[in-house]
């Protein structure tokens, strides 16, 4: 069928293979870490020096030195911090949380990087990333479990830092300890994070602490020559892609299955997005879009206003669930164009907050061509539950310029495995608004793929 989405055949990691094979050696390669994904501090490296020295002094000693970052056949291994150009390709397999600062990363077409519990790669704001796979070599971030056992939230997933604009000045990223490495935001809008084009992240978001998890993919305070292109978040514990403020634009991003919400963003965040398609997955996951301006000042500076064209959520379409296509709140401006919203138990949007709604009532939060199917009615907010000043969202969906609720014949857009989330040729969804440049101004359409035409997502993407 075209558009049908390729069913991903799992294999099990060697490095895996090889450490259930043998739980003493795991046991010696065990690195000790701190509760919130630190690295091995310059005091335990301090000491453990000092040891294989008295060692060496003692000729009667027969203890050996241990290796905390022992060799596995066929992998770079990898758990320091990289502070110099680095090249990998073919196998990675990340030990622990690893910043690139002061340097380029360059991953070549192909790679799979492999990551333990308590790893994730922090790209932080004097790093750069060079990830450029392609769509018949993507590259993989992944689980090092054996396939039958990976799960959300097995390693820490990506993160990209940098010195563009935030509205909190200068933020460090959810989830680590204060440093200069893990710190984000400034004042460059055009900083360059580098370059996610051709890129899996696959069972990310380790949990460390309540409430507290890394999201498959996390950018916060990237700037406009950072380059986010053909991406998938694939089962992740927490939210697909989270954009912590800056200005760094997205295209052709697939989010399936997260167990929080697909695309959220806070802080400022004004990037321009296009091709996005979110699937959330039967009992798990939360909004489609979950968008925030800051929760602390719902008012603050720079204010969030992305511009998103060519948008399809999809949801569980089980009744009993509760998720919903998108909530805008707490300040949120942004400009929603050619979005297709179905299969969701809850309501289609929520303008939530009287902040939010003002940015409606001002022209700063619009929408434009949104095409709403078998979704949950809108909430009745009135008395307590009124969060909103009394906005009405049944009117105001009434009024959006192209608003319909029509079959959009997405096909089978639910299935975990090979979802078709393509309209076909004769839907309602060819009929749409024509984007402006510097946006693909040919994408004349409803959702993020074109009716009855192949999928951009075929060849690339997997659904272990």
């Amino acid at each position: 069928m075209p558009g049908t989405l390729p069913e991903a055949v799992a294999t099990e990691s060697p490095a895996a293979s090889t450490l259930r094979a043998a739980p003493q050696l795991e046991d010696r390669m065990r690195i000790s870490m701190k509760p919130q994904l630190q690295l091995r501090s310059k005091a335990s490296l301090a000491l453990a020096a000092l040891t294989a020295v008295s060692a060496l002094g003692c000729g009667d000693s027969e203890e050996e030195e241990t290796d905390t970052c022992p060799a596995v056949d066929g992998y770079t291994v990898v758990c320091d911090d990289i502070t110099a150009d680095t090249s990998w390709s073919g196998k990675v397999l990340l030990r622990s949380l690893v910043f690139v600062s002061d340097a380029t990363l360059t991953i070549a077409p192909g790679t799979v990087v492999e990551g333990e519990t308590g790893s994730a790669l922090v790209v932080s704001a004097t790093g750069r990333i060079n990830a450029a796979g392609t769509a018949a070599a993507p590259i993989v971030f992944t689980s090092s479990k054996p396939a039958a056992e990976r799960a959300a939230g097995d390693f820490g997933g990506v993160v990209l830092l940098g010195r563009a604009p935030v509205n909190v000045g200068s933020g460090n990223i959810e989830g680590m300890e204060a440093s200069a490495a893990s710190s984000y935001g400034g004042s460059d809008p055009a900083h360059n994070c580098g370059t996610l084009r051709y890129v899996r992240i696959e069972y990310a978001g380790s949990v460390f602490g309540t409430d507290n998890e890394l999201n498959g993919l996390t950018v916060g305070g990237c700037g406009t020559a950072t380059t986010l292109d053909f991406i998938q978040v694939h089962k992740g514990l927490d939210d697909g892609v989270e954009f912590f403020g800056g200005t760094a634009g997205i295209s052709h991003l697939l989010i399936t299955q997260p167990g929080d919400d697909g695309l959220d963003w806070d802080q400022g965040w004004s990037g321009n997005v296009q091709f996005v398609a979110v699937q959330q997955a039967t009992n798990d996951g939360d909004k489609g879009i979950e968008a925030d301006n800051l929760e602390d000042d719902n008012d603050a500076t720079p204010r969030s206003a992305p511009t998103l064209w060519n948008v399809t959520l999809v949801g569980s379409g089980d009744p009993a669930g509760s998720q919903a296509g998108m909530k805008l709140r707490r300040g949120t401006a942004g400009h929603l164009n050619n979005v297709i919203i179905t299969g969701f138990p809850g309501e289609a949007f929520d303008i939530d907050g009287e902040a939010t709604a003002a940015q409606v009532a001002a022209g700063t939060l619009t929408m434009n061509h949104v095409l709403v199917f078998e979704v949950g009615d809108f909430s009745d907010e009135t008395g307590e539950d009124d969060d909103d000043g009394g906005f009405d969202e049944t009117a105001f969906f009434a009024g959006v310029d192209g608003a319909q609720t029509d079959d959009p014949g997405l096909g089978d857009s639910t299935s975990r495995t090979a979802p078709n989330l393509v309209p076909a040729a004769s839907s309602p969804a060819e009929l749409g608004a024509t984007p402006p440049a510097p946006f693909d101004v040919t994408a004349k359409y409803y959702g993020a793929f074109a009716p009855g035409a192949p999928a951009w997502t075929t060849g690339w993407t997997a659904f272990p």
